[in-house]
């Protein structure tokens, strides 16, 4: 399951490096983002719906990633905890790198009146206060940053 799923994108990137996701499922509640990712790869599914809808109650998954998406959610840790509920087994979860990601945009000119801090990031993890924060839901397994992100994986428990 790819929450947040947007546009797609994730499936190119994948593809462009020969991986496939059996099974994939991709959530977003943008309409006009899951337009444009049907579009693209009509083979696989997306389903406009909320995180919490009870259709996805009984779901397991042996992968779930939220990638560049917790950052946007005024209760990260509700979304984090029904995540985990949806999988035995892995965690795929990205982040920007703070403050690494803020300074980039400084030195890009973006944002400026905002120092820099995108409008739509709400909350600001670096790779230690990430993984704190996932630990408190599932055993992390790895964290990495490439710039200008956090990357990390973690296993339910």
């Amino acid at each position: 399951m790819d929450f947040g799923c947007g546009e797609g994108y994730i499936l190119d990137m994948l593809a462009a490096r020969d991986v496939s996701l059996g099974g994939y499922q991709g959530l977003d509640l943008r309409t006009d983002a899951l337009a444009s990712a049907r579009s693209r790869w009509p083979a696989e599914r997306f389903t406009c719906a909320n995180l919490f809808d009870p259709a996805f109650d009984d779901q397991r998954f042996d992968t779930v990633m939220a990638l560049e998406v917790l950052e946007h959610l005024f209760e990260p840790e509700k979304a984090l905890e029904r995540l985990v509920s949806l999988t035995d087994r892995k965690l795929l979860l990205t982040v920007p790198n703070e403050p690494w990601f803020q300074l980039s945009n400084l030195a890009r000119g973006r944002d400026l009146i905002r120092l820099g801090n995108h409008p739509e990031h709400i909350n600001h993890w670096n790779k230690k206060t990430f993984a704190e924060f996932v630990s408190g839901y599932a055993d992390v397994t790895e964290v990495k940053t490439r710039f200008p992100f956090v990357i990390l994986v973690a296993k339910p428990r």
